[in-house]
């Protein structure tokens, strides 16, 4: 994936295309993700210090994956998963990426998905060219243990665990949608 957004007319040509495309699995329909909103860059005189930098702190040790069943554990280790739908978060900033999950989230359940692959991507990319006091790669799949643990969420996810080989290994983790 390019990491980019559709312009409003690839939008329609995109459209017209799918029209004449016949699921192979009708009953497993596909995301769409809801288009970001336009931000508006505001010009402001620089006069006090620069903002803050993303949060660099590692993963808290104390946070872990919720227990998953036994069955569905091994079912995950050897990458046989029925992925009911996809999102991959890595290009995003920290808020972007935290905002998608969250919605991406909340549609798989109310669809009734039960296993979903969060792409975060494993963050090697631009270790070359970090500044000083830049955040290390990776940021999103630290914090996506994180994000999954702060209450909006956490009534969601049933269980998560790092992908198999085949979805993405390292840079992608299974997440497991309680059921309504």
């Amino acid at each position: 994936m390019s990491g980019r957004y559709l312009k409003p007319d690839e939008r329609q040509i995109w459209r017209k295309v799918i029209k004449n495309v016949t699921p192979l699995h009708p009953s497993h329909k596909a995301l769409e993700a809801e288009p970001f909103p336009e931000t508006v860059r505001q010009d402001v005189a620089r006069s006090g210090p620069p903002p803050p930098k993303p949060d660099a702190r590692p993963v808290a040790a104390n946070v872990k994956p919720p227990p998953a069943d036994r069955s569905a554990e091994r079912r995950l280790r050897r990458g046989r998963v029925d992925i009911d739908a996809r999102i991959d978060l890595h290009g995003m900033t920290q808020a972007a990426a935290r905002l998608a999950l969250g919605h991406f989230l909340h549609a798989a359940r109310s669809r009734g998905f039960r296993s979903v692959l969060v792409i975060t991507g494993k963050g090697k990319a631009g270790a070359r060219n970090r500044e000083p006091g830049d955040a290390p790669p990776g940021v999103i799949r630290r914090r996506f243990p994180e994000w999954l643990e702060e209450p909006e969420l956490r009534h969601l996810v049933s269980g998560y665990a790092s992908a198999h080989r085949r979805h993405g290994g390292d840079g992608a983790f299974y997440v497991m949608i309680r059921g309504i």
